[in-house]
């Protein structure tokens, strides 16, 4: 009954991104359940009423550039995927490094250390940014 299944997987512009990406680890015996899948504690911040717009900030904060003229990680990463889907390992490697490199990635786990305080009575199985 996909009435049960989280707004954010169903209502979000990637959901068949995402429902591919769910479809592969089924495939892959990652899943062997989908209910059993979102019931679990991790879950719970998928059912947040504000997850859809914390995904949103996270997607801006990935389309900004490192600097000026540059394309962004998002960008490289939308053109390796539309040059071939799959993509290399040594250039996997590669935009891993230049995400850790990025300012991009500090500006997202500040937001989301934010986020998991200011709603830590709501999603208290996540560690915060002091437990880490």
């Amino acid at each position: 009954d996909l009435r049960h299944l989280p707004e954010a997987v169903v209502s979000t512009q990637s959901t068949g991104e995402y429902m591919n990406s769910l479809e592969e680890r089924f495939d892959g015996g990652l899943i062997t359940d989908f209910f059993q899948y979102f019931r679990e504690p991790w879950s719970l911040i998928l059912y947040h009423d504000r997850f859809a717009e914390l995904r949103e900030e996270i997607k801006e904060l990935l389309t900004q550039p490192n600097n000026p003229g540059e394309e962004s990680l998002s960008e490289k990463v939308c053109q390796l995927v539309d040059e071939d889907l799959a993509i290399e390992e040594k250039t996997k490697l590669a935009l891993f490094k230049e995400y850790n490199d990025s300012l991009a990635k500090q500006s997202i786990e500040n937001r989301l250390f934010s986020y998991l305080s200011y709603n830590k009575y709501h999603l208290p199985h996540y560690a915060g940014r002091n437990m880490a």
